[in-house]
């Protein structure tokens, strides 16, 4: 420490011949000197000045050096400055008397000089171990209400937040759990702690990170990693029902045996999902199922239909001479005509396993798996009858009115007929005979 060039020393003493050598003395070392002849002074310079340092004889008039310590100790501004004693009197009693008020250290008189560096020097570095000590308690008490402060906004956060915190062990067993993974699963706090992680998953997601940890608590070379983020699993309720899930579950840095898990809840997300994929199988004029949807669904008709080798009926259906309507009547009115012809189609598809959908502008189609051909043909004929039934004017048609023409093709996975597109094709054909044979009438392929 070399701090003594900054240190400011008050001495007190009635004898200014004292005051002049003490001052001669410190001013040689770099140490700023004030001064005060009475104990009433000194007090009131040291608490305007906060000298470093206080120099205080014991025999002076009026309050004594004794009384004067005690009311500087007393003083909040005044009780960390160190007091050193210097007088002649060097009995027992007024050393343990000097050392009882607060004072730190007793220099007799005579006094040497080198006497009075050490002493000095030491009670100031001394000071000055105490007031780094002094600040880094504070510093640490800010730090300490700060993270205090900290801890408790997290706490906070951790108990508003609507997804689902888990601290585990090693083992995956619950070490602590925030309020939305008992309001998310339906177990109480009690039930939770030390509940394996594992019992709020279905299967099979649950074996299989018992699995998981079973291994990774082994410490075996052959242990699996178990973190994970934003997997999609299934959780599980405590009384049994089932939801969707996001898992992120990560180890907490510096435990090595602790995991940090977060379980969103994204049954929102999944319905949503769901409802746009839903509208994008739908085809926004007639409410049909579109191309798209069509076509998936077909191939998987087909695929069961291959695994029981049982009938599928395709029926293709075309509006005639449409072409000819949206140019006499315009394109709204024939929008209008697309959507009372799907309307009455639908009507007439009554088992949920068939298939209707809208195909392009003026073609749909039905698939019928598992029908007999009697069952098909009268299908075909209800939706021929039902759509002129509709009496939709159509003075470019012979009719007067819009009917349809379809083409019909029936088969069993066979030799014959061993791919989804050749039943399309044959139902094509069959519809391409049904129109040049006059339409509104349906053609077995």
């Amino acid at each position: 420490m070399n701090k003594t060039t900054r240190d400011n020393i008050l001495i007190v003493d009635d004898t200014p011949e004292n005051i002049a050598l003490l001052s001669e003395i410190l001013q040689l070392r770099g140490y700023h000197i004030s001064a005060a002849k009475d104990g009433e002074r000194a007090i009131k310079i040291a608490g305007h000045t906060q000298p470093d340092l206080i120099l205080l004889d014991v025999m002076m008039p009026g309050i004594d050096g004794f009384e004067t310590c005690r009311r500087l100790k007393f003083l909040a501004q005044t009780r960390d400055i160190p007091v050193i004693f210097i007088s002649a009197k060097t009995a027992m009693d007024d050393l343990v008397m000097g050392f009882s008020v607060g004072g730190t250290d007793y220099i007799s008189k005579p006094f040497q000089k080198e006497e009075i560096f050490a002493r000095v020097e030491n009670q100031l570095k001394i000071k000055y171990l105490n007031d780094k000590l002094t600040a880094s308690e504070l510093n640490m008490r800010e730090l300490y209400l700060e993270y205090q402060q900290q801890s408790d906004r997290l706490k906070l956060i951790v108990t508003l937040v609507d997804d689902g915190l888990l601290e585990l062990n090693r083992s995956g067993e619950i070490q602590h759990a925030n309020p939305a993974i008992e309001r998310e699963f339906g177990f109480s706090a009690k039930a939770l702690h030390s509940l394996n992680f594992t019992k709020l998953l279905a299967e099979p997601f649950s074996s299989r990170y018992k699995a998981l940890f079973t291994a990774n608590n082994s410490e075996s070379k052959d242990a699996c990693s178990i973190e994970a983020k934003g997997v999609e699993i299934i959780g599980k309720r405590y009384d049994g029902s089932e939801f969707p899930i996001e898992l992120s579950l990560i180890k907490i840095p510096e435990t090595q045996t602790m995991y940090l898990v977060t379980l969103h809840n994204i049954t929102a997300h999944k319905d949503k999902e769901k409802k746009l994929r839903n509208l994008s199988y739908i085809d926004p004029l007639t409410n049909l199922a579109n191309r798209r949807h069509f076509d998936e669904n077909y191939e998987t008709i087909w695929l069961h239909g291959q695994q029981t080798r049982s009938k599928i009926a395709f029926i293709m259906i075309d509006i005639d001479f449409f072409k000819q309507f949206n140019d006499l009547y315009g394109h709204q009115t024939g929008d209008i005509c697309l959507q009372k012809v799907a309307k009455a189609l639908k009507d007439e598809i009554k088992r949920p396993c068939d298939l209707l959908a809208r195909i392009g502008g003026e073609e749909f189609a039905v698939i019928l798996p598992n029908a007999s051909k009697e069952g098909v043909i009268q299908v075909a004929e209800q939706l021929r009858k039902s759509i002129q039934a509709l009496q939709i004017p159509h003075d470019c048609s012979e009719f007067k009115v819009i009917t349809i023409s379809l083409g019909i093709a029936i088969t069993t996975i066979t030799e014959k007929c061993n791919t989804s597109s050749m039943l399309y094709q044959m139902a094509d054909e069959a519809l391409y005979h049904a129109k040049s044979s006059g339409r509104n009438q349906y053609s077995i392929f």
